[in-house]
């Protein structure tokens, strides 16, 4: 736990104490359901890039599904580690983020978790760990209303297409890219795509067809994107340098 401690002291500027407190909360022993070491909260801390504590209850869950916090942060992360915390009477509540988290991870993500066994439910009984969190992967995107309709009106075909091109930029830039996960934006043009910059706003890259949209169009702005992906690579490690 020594290890620990000393690691959160050199790595964080403010909240210290509070984010020690609450990754200490996190380890789960091997009495316990399903173990969660010092190993395992390491090994995801010292991942490249940045990392987030977030403390949650059971009750949170509800708000979730409409508010998607917990999804866009781990479109961010390359490891997601949660803690939840067991009174007997909440198996359902465990179970409904268990599956939750693991229908939005990617294969390219370490996604764990550990049970631990309380009498009582502490104030935040679910604490999760998202790290490896890297500015390319600190995207947003925003459709318009016929893109939107397009690409979720054909699951089938555009979620095994986007992840064939995200294994193909993953290889090229030597980087993990992550999912994306687009939102219609109603003030948008209909055939218009926006790429935002969550780290500082910064709009990087729009997309219109004149034409009617489909397929082919959106063949044509993964070419954009991935020149755009490129390039952002590149800055990102040159601003390192």
């Amino acid at each position: 736990m020594e290890i620990l401690k000393e690691f959160i002291k050199e790595n964080t500027l403010t909240n210290t104490k509070e984010i020690e407190s609450s990754l200490i909360s996190m380890l789960c022993s091997k009495e316990d359901p399903i173990e969660l070491s010092e190993k395992n909260l390491l090994d995801a801390l010292k991942i490249d890039g940045e990392f987030l504590v977030l403390n949650l209850h059971y009750d949170d869950f509800q708000d979730e599904l409409k508010s998607q916090t917990i999804k866009y942060k781990i479109s961010q992360a390359l490891s997601v580690i949660v803690r939840y915390e067991d009174d007997e009477k909440s198996s359902q509540d465990i179970e409904n983020f268990i599956k939750y988290i693991y229908d939005i991870s990617d294969d390219k993500q370490n996604s764990t978790f550990g049970i631990k066994k309380v009498d009582k439910l502490s104030n935040f009984p679910v604490t999760i760990l998202f790290s490896g969190i890297l500015p390319i992967n600190q995207l947003r995107m925003t459709l318009g209303k016929k893109v939107g309709e397009l690409i979720f009106r054909d699951e089938k075909y555009f979620k095994p297409r986007f992840k064939n091109f995200r294994d193909e930029l993953s290889k090229e830039l030597g980087i993990p890219i992550l999912p994306v996960f687009p939102v219609v934006d109603a003030s948008l043009q209909d055939n218009k795509i926006c790429l935002v910059d969550l780290c500082d706003g910064r709009l990087i890259s729009e997309f219109t067809s004149n034409n009617k949209f489909d397929k082919e169009s959106i063949e044509r702005y993964l070419l954009e994107l991935l020149y755009i992906y490129k390039v952002l690579v590149e800055q990102k490690r040159s601003a390192l340098l």
